[in-house]
């Protein structure tokens, strides 16, 4: 099943790289734009290492190059150490124009009640493999 699992993905992936290489983005750089869109534009470098499981350093660097580009920026954050990162117009614009036609087409050997099916025990899946990898992890005394 493992076998099955990572060739899946790693052909999905690639049509995903493919399909978002056309609009002068990384799949990281897209990544990160649409973290930023669900937290309605903006994000600590925490959030965004959290939501895409990378090391908090790749996140750093890749907001970096991706401020030098133009497609977000850094402030500082107010509420605490580290920074809060903003979607610009720019990073904006060129994430709208984004398609997502790979995914429609492969997902769509799927009927949308398999869709669901599938969704709910690779949510499964995943939460298991985070908590074996301690990244929800909080002391039994923190709420």
């Amino acid at each position: 099943m493992w076998v099955l699992m990572d060739n899946a993905h790693f052909a999905i992936a690639r049509s995903r790289f493919l399909e978002i290489s056309q609009f002068d983005l990384t799949k990281e750089q897209a990544q990160v734009l649409y973290v930023l869109q669900v937290f309605g534009g903006s994000a600590t470098q925490t959030q965004i290492a959290d939501f895409t499981m990378r090391q908090h350093h790749s996140v750093s660097t890749l907001v970096n190059r991706m401020c030098k580009e133009g497609l977000v920026r850094k402030e500082k954050d107010p509420a605490g150490r580290g920074f809060r990162i903003f979607v610009t117009k720019k990073g904006k614009d060129k994430y709208a124009r984004v398609t997502k036609n790979s995914v429609e087409m492969i997902f769509s050997s799927l009927s949308p009640e398999e869709k669901e099916k599938l969704a709910s025990y690779l949510g499964r899946v995943l939460k298991t493999a985070r908590d074996l990898l301690g990244l929800d992890y909080k002391p039994p005394f923190l709420k």
